[in-house]
């Protein structure tokens, strides 16, 4: 997968660690897309312990039923 890239703007370009497939990450602003999205804690629980950084919002929304 990609490496990360910082923008000016504080925002990540990142791989989603599930689909590969690069997004604009603002966690570090407190600005992010997947502050909106709801998980249940049980499926909050599967991603921490099976992956090791962010998902797209579209593999989150995807994973929460949301779609």
């Amino acid at each position: 997968m990609s490496e990360t890239k910082k923008l000016k703007s504080g925002i990540v370009q990142k791989p989603c660690r599930r689909c590969g497939k690069i997004f604009d990450c603002g966690a570090a602003i407190n600005s992010c897309e997947c502050f909106s999205t709801n998980l249940p804690p049980e499926i909050a629980k599967q991603l921490q312990a099976n992956y090791d950084d962010c998902l797209c919002v579209s593999c989150l929304k995807d994973l929460s039923g949301s779609i």
